[in-house]
């Protein structure tokens, strides 16, 4: 745990967050988690709010630590956490998935969510959303400033991907904010998300604030819409 104190710290100067607060939350993570499994479904809606925060929060300094050793570069999918020994196993799935990640990133309740299982990952609860996979959802027109597949695909790989297409937004806005087409700010910009808060009840009322996100500043969790861009 020194260890994992010593590098947060070292982090905080590439990262700008308090790491050394983050470490320190995903410690008392590391001591809930075996009650974790057992427990969440009758905690009450503020403890298990408390809960996933510290693992969404677990996620983010593992991705701080891969964005720098890997020069600023986020991982071209969560698994690579836990392949390249960021995360340990397991930590992947939200103790609020009662599938244990069989479902992916979003429950099948969201049933007309169906672009995100682009992006899904085998054993994982987690919608993550700077992911490599192509982007086959209809963006063009969605995007702030109407890009072409050329300025949007910055590797010049000939493939459009979640990871390409969220850049652009964070940096070019959409046509859903008002006024459109402006910069957001990292600490309201989803990279991982949760849509298992709430769970199973989180898409009865689908304007509710019902999934719980780590934002792009890599240290932010906060509520959102499914729809997040309604939220702003």
């Amino acid at each position: 745990m020194k260890r994992l104190l010593f590098l947060a710290v070292l982090l905080a100067g590439l990262t700008g967050c308090s790491s050394v607060r983050l470490a320190q939350e995903e410690k008392s993570c590391a001591k809930m988690e075996p009650l974790l499994v057992l427990s969440y479904a009758s905690m009450d809606q503020a403890t298990q709010l408390t809960c996933l925060t510290a693992e969404l929060k677990a996620v983010g300094i593992a991705l701080q630590k891969y964005a720098g050793d890997h020069g600023g570069r986020l991982p071209p999918k969560l698994s690579t956490l836990v392949s390249e020994s960021y995360l340990t196993a397991g930590r992947l799935v939200s103790s609020a998935d009662p599938t244990g990640g069989k479902e992916g990133g979003v429950p099948d309740s969201y049933s007309d969510w169906g672009q995100a299982t682009e992006a899904d990952e085998s054993g994982s609860s987690y919608l993550y959303e700077f992911n490599a996979a192509p982007c086959k959802w209809d963006w063009k027109s969605y995007l702030g400033g109407k890009p072409s597949p050329t300025d949007v695909d910055t590797n010049r790989d000939g493939i459009v991907s979640w990871s390409e297409i969220k850049n652009w937004q964070l940096l070019h806005g959409d046509v859903t904010q008002q006024p459109q087409n402006k910069p957001y700010d990292k600490s309201r910009f989803p990279v991982v998300r949760c849509y298992w808060y709430q769970y199973p009840t989180a898409y009865t009322t689908p304007p509710g604030r019902t999934v719980l996100n780590l934002a792009a500043d890599l240290q932010t969790v906060f509520l959102s819409q499914p729809w997040w861009e309604k939220d702003q």
